[in-house]
C-alpha cells in the first residue's frame, strides 16, 4: 500500500477554507482507493497528532512568532529540522505540497526531494506568484504573474505611495543590490521579497516532482516564468454539491430575488465592497443571505460587518455551515456575489453555485475573470468599483430575465472525485519510475 502525505500549513477543524476543503476531499478519495493517507500542518501551540474523520494529521512545531529573514527567504524557516524529522518518521512515499506560506516552502521541498522521497506541488493562493498577494499590476490592472525582481518591487513601491520613477528607481537599484552576496547582510530584509518568489519558483521547478495548475492563468504564470512541467487539471469540488438539487427557476413576476454572499469574512474578499453597493440600492426589493465564516486575525472586521447585517431587514446572517448545509442551502438562491479583491487562484464557490446553474456577480480579479464570462454565465465589475457592483445587482432585480439567460450558459463543473482521478494517475507515473 502507498502512502501519500499532503503537507500544508493548517487543516481541519481549526481551519475550514478553500484549500483545506480541497485537501479533504482528496484524502477521501485516496482512502477510499486503498490509498494509505496523512496529512502534516505546523503547530505554534501544543497541538498534537490527532485523527479529523479517519485522516491521521501530524503536526511539526514552529515558534508563534516568523522571523523577517525567514520569511523573505534568507535563511531556512524554523521548524524545518522537526519538519524533516517527522519526514522520516512517517516513510511517505509521495509528498503533496499544497500552497507556500510562512512555516512550510520551497526549503520544506528541497529536503523531501533530497530524502529521495517523490514530491507535488499544487498552489492554492495568488501569493505564490505575487509579493504583494494580490496579482494587480501597479495596482490597475491584472498582473500575468511573471515574477521580475525590478517590476515587482517597483509594484510594491508604488503601492506604498511612491511615484512611477521612483518605485522604478528603487526597484532597479534593489535588483542589483540582490546579485551582489556581500550586501545581502547590509540590506534590509524586506527588499528580498521578489528575490525570494524568484527561488521559490525555481525550487519548485528543481525538486517538484510533479507541478498542478488548477486554473489556466496559474498555468500561464508557471509558462511565462519557464516552467513547462506545469500541468493544467480542472478544478474540482465536492460530491456533496450534486446531490440535493431541488433549485427552482425563478418566478420573474412575483418572487423576490435571493442574493448570497459565501466566503470568509476577510477583507480580501471585498465585503465592504457588497455592504456599500447593498446600502445603495434603489428600493432594495432583494435579499441577501451572508454564508460567512471568521477569518484568523480579522476579528474586528468580521464583528464590524456582523453588526450591519445583523440590523438589516432583508439579510440573513448564517455562520459555520458544513458543506452538506451550504449544498442544501443553495437551492434557494438566485445569484451569488462574489466581490474578492485578491487572493483568488479558482474560487471554488463559483463551481458549487454552477452545480444549481447559479449565476455570479463577480470583480473582474484574475481568477474570477477566468471562470465568469461578462453578460454570458455571469457578470462582472471593476474590482474595487461598489458603484460598478451595485449597478450589476440592480440590472438583476430590474431584469429578471437576465438571470434565465446567464443560467441556461453554465457548464457542469467536475466532482473532486474527477479530479484526484487525474492526479492519482500522475501518481502512478512517478511512482512506477521507483520499481
Amino acid at each position: 500500500m502507498k502512502h501519500i502525505l499532503f503537507a500544508l500549513e493548517s487543516f481541519f477543524p481549526t481551519h475550514c477554507a478553500g484549500t483545506e476543503i480541497y485537501i479533504l476531499n482528496l484524502c477521501k478519495y485516496f482512502m477510499a482507493k486503498g490509498w494509505q493517507v496523512s496529512v502534516l500542518i505546523a503547530n505554534s501551540s501544543d497541538l498534537e497528532d490527532y485523527i479529523y474523520e479517519g485522516i491521521t494529521v501530524y503536526t511539526f512545531q514552529i515558534p508563534s512568532k516568523p522571523n523577517v529573514k525567514e520569511l523573505n527567504g534568507l535563511i531556512p524557516p524554523h521548524g524545518i529540522n522537526h519538519f524533516i524529522s517527522r519526514i522520516k518518521e512517517i516513510k511517505p512515499d509521495i509528498v503533496h505540497f499544497h500552497s507556500f506560506g510562512r512555516a512550510i516552502n520551497g526549503f520544506h521541498l528541497k529536503a523531501v526531494k533530497e530524502l529521495g522521497i517523490k514530491t507535488a506541488f499544487t498552489p492554492h493562493l495568488g501569493g505564490f506568484f505575487c509579493i504583494k498577494g494580490d496579482v494587480r499590476l501597479n495596482g490597475k490592472q491584472n498582473c500575468d504573474g511573471w515574477i521580475d525582481e525590478k517590476r515587482c518591487m517597483s509594484c510594491l513601491f508604488q503601492s506604498k505611495g511612491k511615484n512611477k520613477f521612483i518605485a522604478n528607481l528603487l526597484g532597479f537599484l534593489i535588483q542589483k543590490l540582490n546579485k551582489l552576496t556581500t550586501q545581502h547582510k547590509k540590506l534590509s530584509p524586506v527588499l528580498f521579497q521578489a528575490h525570494h518568489r524568484k527561488n521559490e519558483l525555481n525550487r519548485v521547478n528543481k525538486y517538484a516532482d510533479l507541478i498542478f495548475a488548477i486554473a489556466p492563468w496559474i498555468q500561464k504564470a508557471f509558462e511565462i516564468n519557464g516552467i513547462k512541467k506545469a500541468q493544467l487539471i480542472p478544478q474540482g469540488i465536492s460530491p456533496v454539491f450534486f446531490k440535493q438539487n431541488t433549485k427552482q427557476q425563478i418566478n420573474k413576476s412575483t418572487n423576490q430575488l435571493h442574493f448570497a454572499f459565501i466566503g470568509r469574512m476577510h477583507p480580501s474578499k471585498g465585503f465592504h465592497l457588497l455592504k456599500k453597493a447593498w446600502e445603495n440600492l434603489k428600493g432594495n426589493q432583494a435579499r441577501l443571505s451572508i454564508i460567512t465564516n471568521p477569518s484568523g486575525g480579522e476579528t474586528e472586521y468580521f464583528e464590524k460587518h456582523k453588526a450591519w447585517g445583523q440590523k438589516q431587514d432583508n439579510i440573513i446572517w448564517i455562520e459555520s455551515l458544513s458543506q452538506q448545509e451550504v449544498a442544501k442551502y443553495l437551492n434557494k438562491v438566485d445569484v451569488l456575489i462574489l466581490p474578492s479583491i485578491s487572493n483568488e487562484v479558482s474560487p471554488l464557490v463559483i463551481l458549487e453555485a454552477a452545480t444549481r446553474k447559479i449565476p455570479v456577480i463577480g470583480s473582474d480579479y484574475i481568477a474570477i475573470k477566468g471562470m465568469i464570462k461578462d453578460g454570458i454565465n455571469g457578470l462582472l465589475f471593476k474590482n474595487g468599483d461598489p458603484e460598478q457592483l451595485k449597478f450589476q445587482i440592480q440590472k438583476c432585480i430590474d431584469d429578471k430575465e437576465i438571470i434565465t439567460q446567464l443560467s441556461s450558459n453554465i457548464e457542469k463543473p467536475y466532482s473532486m472525485n474527477e479530479v484526484a482521478e487525474i492526479v492519482e494517475q500522475n501518481y502512478g507515473l512517478i511512482i512506477q519510475q521507483n520499481d
